[in-house]
């Protein structure tokens, strides 16, 4: 028997606006160095689910190649990205997947998740405190933030948006395969990313492998 309580759930739910798809809002052809002077597409999006300015770069595999596009998902890093910042390994990162997206075909996403969710200014905080000989992430947690504050429901929507459902994916975070296969991504490959070791950004990579499971195969000291 139907409920008064039922009627009125139904009646919500109805009266609930439907979630609306991401899609392409612009799309502008570039030529990219840092793509082998290839021309890339820029692409920017409507209805994402943060109000992040997350944008595409993607560039078209070659004539006869068959494979899933290669994606990458790189959260912005204006101090390893622009500046070229040794504690991190984000600048080489951003090169390493430009570069082979120009061979094979596929997407990077940046993202606009500066300091792994925490903007800039805290993240500058935060390499304060690692200075005083804390790991990044008890850096972030002693400034009342979270380990990570990222997610990729807005990545998966502008892979839905572009078409993009079935890639292989590079990435040594296991947080980003569970959550593009969470939102229907289907990643036939996980393929790591090189380790770009300095003596400045050891002991950070080495509590991503040990404390939030990156796959970083850290083979050898970076060089005093």
């Amino acid at each position: 028997m139907t409920t008064s309580a039922d009627t009125a759930e139904a009646a919500a739910e109805a009266a609930a606006p439907a979630a609306v798809p991401a899609a392409v809002r612009a799309r502008v052809p570039v030529t990219l160095s840092r793509v082998r002077d290839r021309s890339a597409d820029l692409i920017t999006f409507h209805h994402l689910p943060d109000p992040g300015e997350h944008f595409a770069v993607l560039v078209p595999a070659a004539p006869g190649d068959s494979a899933p596009p290669l994606v990458r998902l790189h959260s912005e890093c204006l101090t390893g990205d622009v500046l070229g910042s040794a504690r991190c390994d984000c600048g080489p990162q951003l090169d390493e997947a430009l570069r082979r997206i120009a061979e094979h075909g596929g997407a990077v996403l940046y993202l606009r998740q500066e300091g792994r969710g925490i903007g800039l200014y805290n993240k500058l905080d935060t390499y304060v405190l690692q200075s005083q000989d804390h790991d990044t992430f008890a850096a972030n947690r002693m400034i009342g933030r979270g380990d990570d504050e990222r997610d990729y429901a807005a990545a998966a929507a502008m892979l839905h948006a572009l078409g993009l459902t079935r890639i292989r994916l590079l990435t040594n975070n296991p947080d980003k395969v569970r959550e593009l296969r969470a939102h229907g991504i289907e990643i036939t490959e996980v393929i790591p990313t090189g380790v770009y070791a300095t003596a400045e950004n050891s002991r950070y990579l080495s509590a991503k492998a040990e404390l939030a499971g990156h796959t970083i195969a850290l083979l050898q000291e970076a060089a005093a």
